[in-house]
């Protein structure tokens, strides 16, 4: 029975590390597509095409529309506002699971440091 339970925390231990990685890889995915979407509104602001009176931006993957650039700093902006909430969200989820994990008392997994004196005591 002690076993069991010991495996059975051992598998929550390891699936709350499994989502604190994904969760950290998704807040790099996120923060990387914020800083592209930061880039684009400032061509659109201050470089090449803060002259243009229409752009194509990407929507959602793999599809292409022309707005006005009025129209696409606003929808790039309301894109920016979607992953900082996701982002945080992350954030909050996998500080969670971090204090989750902290908390398991994992008796019969105390493992000490050897002290110098046990070294020691070894290598006569």
């Amino acid at each position: 029975c002690i076993i069991k339970k010991k495996k059975l925390v051992l598998a929550d231990r390891e699936r709350l590390a499994d989502e604190i990685f994904m969760n950290k890889q998704a807040v790099i995915d996120h923060d990387r597509k914020r800083n592209a979407n930061r880039e684009g509104i400032n061509q659109l602001t201050r470089g090449k095409l803060k002259n243009e009176k229409k752009v194509w931006i990407m929507t959602g993957g793999d599809m292409f529309i022309k707005l006005p650039v009025k129209d696409a700093k606003d929808y790039i902006e309301k894109d920016q506002k979607v992953l900082t909430e996701k982002i945080d969200l992350s954030r909050k989820t996998m500080k969670e699971n971090v204090q989750k994990l902290e908390g398991y008392d994992m008796k019969g997994f105390d493992l000490k440091s050897i002290t110098s004196e046990d070294l020691y005591d070894i290598t006569k």
